[in-house]
């Protein structure tokens, strides 16, 4: 979409077992995540799958927690001179480790839990919290609307 509306860009997709290297279905969750909350949006939205220990690094570097998480999102302020199409709007960074951990717990596919987390940060972006038990139901109820709207 370029200049014009919502570029996701997905990075990283090695660190995931082939049947997950889904970069397109990846970009249709953000999308359909932008479509309902800010249906307007210009600008770039960056998916990166990371390493254990990198994603642990950023945890630790930028939240100043020293564990493994799942997902991190980060919420960029505008850019001065930029048009609005090449607005970097934000970036979901997604553990490949933890999610294929989580997705044997939960008993479903690597994609689907790689789908759910991809959700998951990009509804951060937009401002959802899970701070919560009701903002957590609230939140997981629109990424499961997701989900099934794509077919995962």
């Amino acid at each position: 979409m370029g200049r014009e509306g919502l570029s996701v860009r997905v990075a990283g997709l090695s660190a995931l077992p082939p049947s997950a290297r889904r970069a397109r279905l990846y970009e249709s969750a953000v999308r359909r995540a932008f479509a309902r909350e800010r249906a307007h949006a210009r600008g770039e939205v960056s998916v990166v799958f990371l390493s254990r220990e990198k994603m642990r690094g950023m945890n630790r570097q930028y939240l100043g927690h020293d564990f493994d998480t799942d997902v991190i999102s980060f919420a960029h302020e505008p850019v001065p001179g930029l048009a609005a199409g090449e607005r970097p709007l934000g970036d979901v960074f997604v553990s490949a480790w933890l999610l294929r951990r989580q997705a044997a717990e939960q008993g479903h596919s690597v994609l689907r839990e790689a789908l759910t987390l991809v959700i998951h940060g990009t509804l951060h972006l937009l401002g959802h919290d899970d701070a919560t038990p009701r903002e957590r139901a609230r939140m997981f109820r629109r990424q499961d609307e997701i989900l099934e709207v794509l077919g995962a």
